[in-house]
């Protein structure tokens, strides 16, 4: 099991000044389907946390599929490639990290669960799950949104992430919302 809390991760701001990152991990998939943690100069995943302070456009990121949750605040009004979507609260949202993507916020700030993944190498998913009691396999991650857990012998915080154990599943047991995240490798064609 590999814990990282959202505390002690350094927060960067956005070249466009609309908002902050904080990335809670990247790396790229093992030959065994296990989850490997990478430099920050390549990924093949990345999940991130990231505060929305005003309207603006995203980053293109060609090659990319992206996953956004809205976990705080909310909803975000997305024009994405020309059509209006919705990005609700606890609601993961998948689209092409190329297109056009412009962000309004009717509400004010959000705070959001960014997966990014690079299409032909990395898959992953995102559901939104209510928290009694879950194995974490090596292939996901899990962030608590909100409530109590403990993994193994770890309480965690919100925003706290838990990425599956190579060796065992990882127990995560309490009260609360689970964003769990799987990722795959990408079957090549």
């Amino acid at each position: 099991m590999k814990l990282i809390r959202c505390a002690d991760i350094a927060e960067s701001p956005w070249i466009n000044g609309g908002g902050s990152v904080k990335v809670i991990a990247s790396g790229v998939m093992g030959k065994d389907g296990a989850v490997n943690f990478g430099a920050d100069n390549y990924w093949a995943w990345r999940l991130s946390i990231a505060d929305v302070g005003q309207p603006g456009d995203f980053s293109r990121l060609p090659g990319v599929k992206r996953i956004l949750t809205v976990v705080e605040g909310g909803p975000l009004r997305l024009t994405i490639n020309g059509k209006p979507r919705l990005a609700s609260a606890l609601q993961p949202l998948a689209f092409d990290g190329s297109a056009p993507t412009t962000a309004a916020l009717p509400r004010g700030p959000v705070k959001n669960l960014n997966l990014m993944c690079r299409t032909g190498h990395v898959g992953g998913s995102v559901s939104i799950i209510p928290l009694r009691e879950h194995l974490l396999l090596p292939h996901q991650a899990a962030v608590l949104l909100e409530g109590e857990a403990r993994a193994d012998d770890q309480d965690l915080l919100g925003l706290d992430a838990v990425f599956g154990s190579k060796t065992e599943p990882t127990l995560i047991r309490g009260q609360g919302t689970l964003a769990l995240i799987g990722l795959y490798r990408a079957v090549s064609r």
